[in-house]
């Protein structure tokens, strides 16, 4: 079980209050889920690669976290972890990148060597969330996203039980967050920024739940609300 924040903005914005000084922050919650962070900045949304900082270590003992907070960007994809499977390493901390593309995942998929079929990259670390982003990179077509997500989320579920299938997911020019499992996600639109987490950070009003199967595009060009749709559907979700 991990936790996850994200957040899109109009112009380069600092997340320090999210992460450090908010009613429910990160670092607050790094507390329980103290097997490293990460997080991936992209500066611009124009599908440039994101800068990206990680940790094996708790992110309440570790100043590389305080001194982060000070990045500014228009994307973010931030990962606070507890682990479940694989070791406490650079290589198994969260979000992991490829080129623009990065990937945080909360939930367990408990036979996750099955994602990856001989073919396909394998995985630096040893974890089940870096299969799935293996998975997803596989013939993933930049055009598409949506369609990659969608494929490597009914393999995931076809292939193994999981406890959940949360991820925040980055192009480099939007974020994209889906909910399957038992863990919960919500977002908050607020002027020029719209905000997704596994647990709402502020006390302001207007934080929403995600359902079931749901998959968000925060666009940082369009700031209104996230756009909803079902990923897998009623069919696949019954098998």
């Amino acid at each position: 079980m991990c936790r996850v924040f994200g957040c899109v903005a109009a112009e380069p914005v600092s997340i320090r209050h999210e992460l450090l000084e908010a009613e429910n922050p990160m670092i607050r919650q790094s507390e329980e889920h103290d097997s490293g962070w990460g997080m991936a900045v992209y500066e611009r949304a124009d599908g440039a690669q994101p800068r990206l900082v990680r940790f094996p270590e708790a992110a309440y003992a570790d100043d590389e976290f305080v001194e982060a907070t000070d990045l500014r960007g228009r994307i973010f994809n931030v990962h606070v972890r507890r682990a479940t499977m694989g070791r406490l390493a650079l290589e198994n901390t969260h979000p992991f990148c490829l080129g623009s593309n990065t990937l945080g995942h909360n939930g367990t998929i408990v036979r996750y060597p099955r994602l990856l079929t001989p073919e396909m990259k394998r995985p630096e670390g040893d974890t089940d969330s870096e299969h799935l982003f293996s998975l997803l990179m596989h013939d993933f077509d930049p055009g598409d996203p949506v369609a990659g997500i969608r494929h490597a989320m009914e393999r995931a579920v076809r292939c193994s039980p999981f406890s959940g299938l949360n991820i925040l997911f980055s192009d480099g020019e939007r974020l994209y967050a889906y909910r399957l499992g038992l863990f919960e996600l919500h977002w908050l639109a607020r002027p020029g920024q719209l905000l997704v987490a596994s647990e709402a950070l502020t006390k302001e009003d207007g934080w929403h739940s995600v359902q079931q199967d749901v998959l968000l595009t925060l666009d940082p060009d369009d700031l209104e609300e996230p756009h909803a749709e079902r990923l897998l559907g009623d069919e696949l979700l019954a098998e």
